[in-house]
């Protein structure tokens, strides 16, 4: 249970504090126009994007667990997660979440793909502080 609930939760927390948070700055800067947590509905389910990505960013958590072998025993794959949060998230979001909504890959993507390359490799790291995180304090409670 332990391997599959706290990456769950590791990768939604991650989503609201890390990658939202990134996107926020970035606006900020003034280098990308959206800015971080938009309540734009996310088709066709209507709940704010914020929301969907959280919530596609729990099931991503649990699959960087298992792949990179994220464990209280192990070390931490800090490059392993940015490289994973990285270029997986932004891969699944640029080829199938995106064309599943109707929004096809074409033209120039990098000026699109960069920032979210960007927040999704700061969400992988965040991932995987709340996941040493919480299996830290339950790793000392057997």
């Amino acid at each position: 249970m332990q391997k599959v609930i706290l990456p769950f939760v590791s990768g939604f927390l991650a989503a609201l504090f890390f990658r939202e948070s990134t996107l926020a700055l970035l606006h900020a800067a003034g280098l990308v126009d959206p800015a971080g947590f938009s309540t734009a509905p996310f088709l066709p389910l209507g709940i704010p994007e914020f929301i969907a990505n959280a919530l596609w960013s729990s099931v991503f958590g649990v699959l960087m667990a298992w792949l990179l072998r994220v464990a209280p025993d192990h070390s931490a794959p800090w490059i392993g997660a940015l490289v994973f949060g990285g270029i997986v998230l932004t891969a699944v979001s640029a080829f199938v979440i995106d064309p599943a909504r109707g929004i096809w890959p074409s033209g120039n993507m990098l000026p699109r793909l960069a920032p979210n390359f960007i927040a999704n490799a700061i969400w992988g790291w965040g991932a995987l502080v709340f996941m040493r995180a919480f299996m830290a304090g339950s790793a000392s409670r057997e």
